[in-house]
């Protein structure tokens, strides 16, 4: 028998391969070979690695096929008798000797479809087993050439169990020679959470692809308990994902903002009479207007190019952003005065003009912070200024009943949060340096400007079916799409914090396409399922719920509210593929992608309002969304090849 010994190593010290390779040697066989598979460039998991080793072996016509962790000892066995159970057992393991106690195969729970070694001793030598550990299993030629190779699903954990069920199915022998001993160190116990995490995860892959029925029902109702059990697994893992952590922060913070934001709305309509209200509307979108204009693409720009970039292009382009602050600021003033606003309004929007610096000082470290991967610390920061901001203003606002008071506060506020946002920016930062170079700038307004295209091109498609349902129908038809999109608009922030977190990291592995690939897979199935989960709730709890807010003429809302939800799991997926071509510098690709959005939602739109009104408005929103999806996968595609 021709004998091949496959070792995975990962990060192994070469002191152990050399005795591993020693101990094999001492074994005393006449016919074998070792194949030492190096898994740590790439660590594709074990089951790769394990394949990867078999068909090496293959190719030089091996018989038996031993697969084994380095971190194994051999110095209890001698020549062949340790071959003795393959006159016995297709697959066939050891007893293994693991922190003190010995192991004699493995068991798997009817329930739960979790694998378990066997720590009672057996009378007989020869034992049949439901599977063997994949530290050291010996496998003959003919079951790889029946059943294949391991499942590569299975990163790291259970692909021994699976192998050798899948092999009992095929009518095979599996079991374990208990006279003879091996020793397992065991040293992925090293990371214990890790190991827990990755056990937790093979083993639910292990019941989806083997369980029965009631098996998985079973697991589905025991879930809260499980989760209880591994709470510690689960939640040590997330605070060590930087992905996780960032994203849910950044989530966090945008909805607790949104919802505080709701708080102070209903302080003001409750306090103000609608004109006053009207006032505090109006000086909010005469500043609005002008934010393209005040970040002209840098946040993009930031997000994207200077994932590896060095302290001396954040200067540049925080520099950039601050000279442009100053434009802005004085733009805001100079038009208000063009436009002749009575002196109270151009008082109020003088004093709110004092937000462009905190914006722009707060964008500017929500920059740093996400090529740092540390945006949770921005996401703090903003909620520690909203709860106070609001909760100042609300105070305010129940004792002055002015407007006046109102965006005084705002004013004073913008300055202190502006001064906040530069010192944490320092602390960040070896050196914080404002220069003027207005030659660099140009390089980087050449790259930047393009994304003012996008955000102007998408602006106009979520207002476009506004206005045509204004111009086809009436106010009223107007009001009621819009009540029913508020709440597909107020869900859009999970997308734009997705982009903010994974634009740099994109940018550092577009070099690397495997890796590149493997993060969008992940991100791919991620979105999918959150989006699904949050408009297939949405959709049967709305009617429940929505009438306690939708009443009298706003009910025909919640029918929109429930068809324009499914567009929310195609704008997450199209969040991936439009970064893609950010990532790879196509960004006019991406203005493509909405001027044909905004040319398909103009032709649904003129033909189907007359007839279907807001409804008509509401199937287009879905249908551009998933054609924005195509479209943005098909251009992006090529760039992943």
């Amino acid at each position: 028998m021709r004998i091949a010994f496959i070792v995975i190593l990962y990060k192994t010290p070469k002191s152990d391969v050399i005795r591993l390779e020693q101990e094999i040697k001492n074994l005393g066989l006449d016919d074998y070979k070792t194949y030492f598979i190096d898994n740590t460039k790439e660590n594709r998991g074990y089951a790769a690695a394990v394949n990867m080793g078999i068909a090496q072996a293959q190719k030089d016509k091996m018989d038996i096929f031993v697969i084994a962790n380095p971190d194994i000892s051999l110095s209890n066995l001698r020549g062949w008798a340790w071959l003795t159970a393959t006159r016995y057992f297709d697959i066939f393991g050891l007893a293994m000797k693991q922190k003190g106690t010995t192991y004699y195969g493995g068991v798997i729970d009817r329930w739960r479809m979790s694998g378990g070694l066997i720590d009672k001793k057996p009378k007989a030598q020869f034992i049949p087993t439901e599977f063997v550990s994949g530290s050291f299993m010996i496998i003959k030629k003919h079951v790889i050439n029946k059943i294949g190779l391991f499942d590569e699903h299975f990163f790291m954990y259970y692909e021994d169990a699976d192998y050798c069920l899948r092999a009992r199915k095929a009518g095979f022998k599996v079991g374990v020679d208990s006279k003879v001993t091996y020793t397992h160190f065991e040293q992925s116990n090293k990371n214990f959470p890790k190991k827990k995490y990755q056990l937790i995860k093979s083993r639910l892959r292990f019941l989806l692809k083997h369980g029965s029925f009631g098996q998985k029902l079973y697991e589905l109702f025991r879930l809260p308990k499980t989760l209880i059990e591994e709470s510690g697994t689960l939640l040590n893992i997330f605070f060590k994902n930087k992905f996780l952590v960032n994203f849910f922060s950044l989530n966090f913070s945008s909805i607790f903002n949104k919802f505080l934001n709701f708080i102070l709305f209903i302080f003001l309509i409750r306090v103000f009479s609608p004109s006053d209200y009207g006032i505090y509307n109006v000086v909010w979108g005469f500043i609005g207007f002008f934010s393209p204009l005040l970040d002209f693409g840098t946040t993009t720009y930031g997000l994207i190019f200077l994932a590896k970039e060095k302290e001396k292009q954040f200067n540049l382009l925080n520099s950039l952003r601050f000279f442009l602050s100053i434009i802005v600021f004085l733009l805001i003033i100079v038009s208000a005065f063009i436009l002749h606003f009575d002196k109270t309004l151009f008082f109020y929007i003088v004093l709110t003009a004092f937000t462009v610096f905190s914006n722009m000082w707060s964008g500017s470290y929500l920059i740093l912070t996400s090529i740092k991967e540390k945006i949770f610390k921005s996401s703090i920061t903003s909620i520690i200024y909203n709860l106070i901001l609001i909760s100042a203003l609300i105070i305010l606002v129940i004792k002055f009943k002015s407007l006046a008071y109102v965006f005084v506060c705002l004013a004073g506020s913008s300055i202190i949060f502006a001064f906040v946002n530069r010192y944490l920016i320092k602390k960040e930062i070896n050196k914080l340096i404002l220069s003027f170079e207005p030659e660099n700038w140009i390089k980087i307004l050449k790259k930047s400007y393009v994304f003012v295209l996008i955000g102007l091109s998408a602006g106009l498609y979520f207002k476009q079916d506004i206005f045509l349902l204004k111009y086809l129908k009436s106010d009223k038809d107007v009001g009621i799409y819009s009540a029913g999109y508020k709440f597909l608009e107020a869900l859009l922030f999970v997308a734009g914090s997705y982009n903010i977190i994974v634009a740099p990291i994109f940018s550092k592995l577009k070099d690397n396409i495997k890796l590149l690939k493997r993060k969008i897979t992940r991100d791919f199935i991620f979105l999918l399922s959150l989006g699904a989960a949050i408009s297939i709730s949405f959709y049967f709890l709305s009617p429940i719920v929505l009438p306690y807010v939708l009443k009298g003429n706003y009910f025909k809302s919640i029918e929109v509210a429930r068809i324009v939800i499914f567009a929310l799991p195609f704008i997450f997926l199209s969040s991936i593929y439009l970064n893609i071509l950010y990532v790879f510098r196509r960004p006019f690709l991406v203005v493509f992608v909405f001027v044909f959005q905004i040319i398909l939602n103009l032709i649904l739109n003129l033909i189907f309002i007359p007839q279907y009104s807001y409804i008509a408005s509401s199937y287009s929103t879905v249908i551009c969304e998933i054609f924005n999806f195509i479209m943005a996968y098909s251009l992006a595609r090529k760039y992943l090849v």
